[in-house]
């Protein structure tokens, strides 16, 4: 398989996990990376040996011909971004969650839709290993036939404190319905992985 070449938009907190996986992925190039703060662009592209970095994703695009782009931002910046990517007939890896609203959420497939390009959301809670092996225990039928319950719980402290996030992801303490959107789309992602389509 030959290599595909990719670009990264944005280099916060989360994108170290991105581009760590993509340096374990051979047939991956990461040829360009942008953020609106030029100096975590450019630690990021000196960190992971990213030969380009950019702070205008437009511009970054513009002057690199990639296969995908992958989408590492807040999700009230998607929207915009995923248009703009859509439109020039990129395939596109998203962070969750998509959009901050169910009608922005709907306008982003529109677009999808409308340029014909292949789609992903970045959603790992299910490709942990122990959702795998309880995923392959279901399909076994070791419990039989029936799932009759699920339950969850979320990590204890998760987000107390003045401080929480501040560090890392400060606007977390602002975000509306923050315990969905971080949180609680793990859990309905993985609850569908393991039980199927929710009714």
């Amino acid at each position: 398989m030959s290599q595909l070449k990719a670009a990264v938009i944005g280099a916060g907190y989360f994108s170290h996990f991105h581009f760590n996986a993509w340096q374990r992925i051979k047939e991956v190039d990461v040829v360009a990376c942008c953020d609106v703060n030029e100096e975590k662009g450019n630690t990021v592209a000196a960190q992971y040996g990213i030969a380009n970095s950019h702070s205008d994703y437009r511009r970054m695009l513009d002057e690199h011909d990639v296969d995908f782009v992958d989408v590492i931002t807040r999700p009230d910046t998607h929207l915009e971004i995923v248009r703009e990517v859509a439109s020039r007939g990129k395939a596109i890896i998203c962070q969750k969650p998509l959009a901050p609203s169910g009608e922005e959420v709907r306008e982003l497939i529109r677009a999808i839709d409308e340029a014909g390009v292949r789609f992903m959301v970045h959603e790992n809670f299910r490709f942990q290993p122990w959702y795998r092996e309880v995923k392959s225990l279901l399909d076994a039928g070791a419990i039989g036939d029936k799932l009759h319950t699920m339950t969850f719980r979320n990590r204890a402290g998760d987000g107390w404190g003045d401080d929480a996030y501040l560090a890392r992801q400060p606007y977390f303490q602002t975000m509306e319905k923050f315990l969905i959107f971080e949180a609680g789309i793990h859990t309905v992602d993985t609850f569908r992985y393991l039980g199927g389509e929710i009714q």
